[in-house]
């Protein structure tokens, strides 16, 4: 007989087993949802993608292209001529970039807050005062008129871009995921295009300048010179010229031992240390590029040879488009073969080769703008500008503009107007795409220097065997009136020229004597040339200095050695600071911190590898002291209420040093009794912020310090998404006073590498892919070889996808 169960136990299994049941099939169709909506998303992804093979229509090709990519995803465009050429680029831009054209354009013309919505209105607002829009509205007119071909190209290239986007299965993924719909491409946004970079390159400097101009009105000349030195001796300007570093000035300028404003000083640092990497040039690195060049006497086959590695902030996809352009044009006696980098959304190869000659560049940092106090007396007109909100009503904003430029600033109920050259009619252009037809270095010099495009050095060489370099951009006129002075300061209305300096007035250096040219940033010129271009924020001239010697240590060069300079991490700038650092450590043994300190700082390689412990030290400690002098100084002086908006550069190098070599007492910063207790007290502040997150200090090392991040815009938005669309975090060798240049998300753009005609042994390498679809096989493409330092091949390699494309009457 079975046991009797007890009363309730039965009814609680049955229904134990009941909710079993339901929650497993709550669980299976959720599970089953969660297939379905993944499998929706994967092929609503799959249809945004380009197409890779077949034939397609593009209407108003004159004759048949062909597109084709390799394994990496380079581009080989095959056309007839130059328009037909163009037209494709824009198609396959779009089909594979739109997006970020789309990003690019509205952040320009302060129009991201439509898409993005109200997160982004302070961006649009700071942008919107600049009108971009309305001026390259104007600006599209006057290019209709007095450049047809040019302005034809620029249409070929814009119905190529609509027609790509028209192209795809469905929008562009983006737009999915944020609910939202592209607007078509205009003429104008590739010029808005070209605004944003102007912006990327030259807007901190004149933020930078007008703080500055402040600085020194608070500070007066004789010690604004000093805390803000123009050079030194690790200048490296091309014409050997070197600027002395001012001398240090006495205790009737600066004296830290009887201010009370220092004793406050000491008693908030006391209080709260200040931590490495809150001022100066630590990770926020200068907009900047290295770019050399050798002329022919230097190589084995007499041809000149350019080494090109622009550094930018990095990320997902690449800012550059690698491609290849063939252009047969037999009406035009025209057999081309166009190969490097380009931007998406302009239609122009940006560097590269054409066979003939080849160019690169780094920004230039000089004085492209002036801020102008206003007195009261101008004429004011105000421009409203609506700023429309996704899921936000719109947003009016006021722009005031004197007939200098628009009025960005109000200090002590004074206002300043920025003179900015970008602001100016016939500033911005497509002239660059004529370098594409340049067959020598003389050809290519003036179009450079006409071309409107933000103000750089460009290294041009050529097969004969030549090299120049020169400023590409419109250059300002500089009146007599204006006294020519590299010092920061406000300029008088009555000192503009809103003319353009003549070609023959431009700075140029063709063929010099040692056969080398190089750029790191750097100063370039003293003397009138150097006047001309003026001081908009220089690097200090380490890395410039670095390549220049590495360059004068080989008596002969192909694309393997100068491929090695710019994979070069020696840290020779840092090796003072190192010794520096072992020195203190060494004097303070009782320390088991400073011991290790010491230990780390001697075996150290030298290099800013990511194995490096000593480096890491030395570079804290030099941020560290850095930091705590300027902050100490500004204190004592007049400009102390401008802590807040003023920073230092590289070039404070030499004040530190200076005080650090003379140990001038008036300097030394409270509570301090001695430079070396100073120093000992730095570097512990270092150690120990280090053994927070280290086990050791041997662990402390830079790899840890100097990891990648890489992101793409979507990611920074919704984190979750960084595993599929980021690059991987791995840790990156470089820094920024050195060749190879890598900060977290900040380095080499593209490292590339020729000479014109030997295309076949020329270098490419970026860090990242063509594509922006992460479903795209070349969406991370080329990553692993920018990382590991492998040589990719500028040339496209044999092609793995070919697509036909065919205008409407073919």
């Amino acid at each position: 007989m079975p046991p009797i169960p007890e009363p309730g136990k039965s009814d609680a299994k049955n229904m134990k087993s009941r909710w079993l049941k339901i929650a497993l099939r709550i669980l299976t169709s959720l599970l089953v949802l969660t297939v379905l909506v993944l499998i929706t998303v994967y092929f609503i992804l799959r249809s945004s993608l380009p197409q890779l093979e077949g034939e397609v229509t593009l209407p108003k090709l004159s004759q048949a292209v062909t597109l084709s990519r390799d394994a990496q995803g380079t581009v080989a465009i095959s056309a007839s001529n130059m328009a037909d050429a163009m037209r494709t680029l824009g198609f396959v831009h779009a089909q594979e970039r739109f997006f970020e054209m789309d990003l690019a354009r509205r952040s320009a013309a302060g129009e991201l807050s439509a898409l993005l919505g109200k997160a982004t209105v302070p961006i649009d607002k700071e942008k919107r005062m600049h009108r971009f829009r309305h001026r390259m509205n104007d600006m599209w007119h006057q290019l209709s008129t007095a450049d047809p071909n040019a302005a034809a190209d620029l249409t070929a290239y814009t119905e190529g871009v609509n027609a790509g986007l028209n192209g795809l299965g469905t929008k562009p993924w983006q737009y999915t995921l944020l609910q939202t719909t592209p607007s078509a491409w205009t003429e104008v946004d590739s010029l808005l295009v070209m605004c944003e970079m102007y912006y990327m390159l030259q807007a901190k400097s004149f933020e930078g300048a007008f703080d500055n101009a402040l600085l020194r009105e608070k500070l007066g000349d004789e010690l604004f010179a000093w805390m803000k030195p123009l050079g030194g001796e690790w200048d490296a300007a091309l014409d050997g010229s070197v600027i002395a570093p001012a001398a240090i000035p006495g205790p009737d300028k600066l004296d830290l031992r009887v201010t009370k404003a220092t004793a406050q000083f000491a008693k908030q640092t006391q209080a709260k240390p200040i931590r490495p990497g809150q001022n100066g040039d630590d990770d926020a690195a200068n907009i900047g590029s290295n770019a050399w060049a050798v002329g022919g006497a230097l190589t084995a086959h007499g041809g000149a040879m350019l080494a090109n590695d622009m550094h930018l902030g990095l990320g997902v996809p690449n800012i550059w488009f690698r491609a290849q352009i063939e252009i047969t044009d037999k009406n035009a006696r025209l057999n081309r073969r166009l190969v490097g980098v380009t931007l998406p959304g302009v239609p122009a190869l940006v560097a590269g080769s054409n066979g003939e000659i080849a160019w690169g560049f780094t920004n230039s940092y000089g004085k492209w703008f002036d801020w102008v106090p206003l007195t009261g007396d101008e004429t004011i007109t105000i421009q409203q500008e609506s700023i429309a909100v996704k899921d936000g009503d719109a947003i009016t904003l006021a722009v005031r503009e004197s007939r200098f430029g628009p009025i960005l600033k109000t200090v002590n109920n004074k206002a300043y107007a920025l003179n900015w050259v970008a602001h100016r009619p016939g500033a911005i252009n497509v002239n660059l795409a004529r370098l594409a037809l340049a067959k020598t270095v003389d050809e290519a010099l003036p179009i450079a220097q006409q071309s409107g495009v933000p103000h750089q050095n460009i290294f041009i060489v050529d097969k004969l065997g030549n090299s120049a370099w020169t400023i590409t951009g419109r250059m300002p006129a500089r009146t007599a009136k204006e006294k020519v002075s590299l010092r920061a300061g406000f300029t008088s209305p009555d000192s503009l020229d809103a003319d353009w300096l003549p070609l023959a007035l431009y700075p140029v250096i063709r063929n010099p004597p040692e056969n080398r040219l190089w750029s790191g940033n750097n100063r370039q010129l003293g003397a009138a040339g150097g006047a001309r271009i003026g001081e908009g924020g220089f690097d200090l001239g380490a890395r410039g200095q670095q390549i220049r010697d590495r360059l004068r240590e080989q008596k002969s060069f192909d694309e393997a050695a100068l491929y090695k300079i710019q994979l070069d991490t020696e840290a020779r700038f840092m090796a003072r600071w190192s010794t520096r650092a072992s020195e203190v450590a060494d004097a303070n043994r009782e320390s088991a911190n400073a011991l290790a300190a010491v230990r780390a700082l001697k075996t150290g390689n030298g290099h800013a590898d990511v194995d490096q412990a000593g480096y890491r030290i030395a570079r804290a400690f030099r941020q560290r002291v850095l930091d705590e002098l300027w902050k100490a100084w500004l204190a004592a002086t007049p400009a102390a209420a401008l802590a807040n908006n003023t920073t230092w550069d590289g070039r404070f190098e030499y004040a530190a040093w200076q005080a650090l070599s003379t140990q001038a007492m008036h300097l030394l910063p409270q509570p301090y009794a001695t430079w070396s207790q100073f120093q000992a007290a730095q570097l512990s502040a270092v150690t120990k912020e280090l053994l927070e997150t280290n086990s050791s200090l041997a662990e402390a090392t830079w790899g840890k310090r100097n990891m990648a991040r890489i992101r793409h815009p979507i990611s920074r938005a919704v984190p979750q998404l960084g595993y599929f669309l980021d690059m991987p975090p791995v840790p990156l060798s470089g820094d920024n006073n050195l060749p190879k240049v890598a900060a977290p998300s900040f380095g080499a753009s593209e490292r590339m590498i020729v000479a014109p005609g030997h295309e076949d042994s020329a270098i490419l390498t970026m860090p990242g892919g063509q594509s922006g679809h992460p479903l795209s096989p070349f969406y991370g493409a080329g990553y692993q070889d920018w990382l590991s330092g492998k040589p990719s091949p500028l040339l496209a390699g044999e092609a793995k996808y070919r697509l036909h494309l065919r205008g409407a009457a073919h």
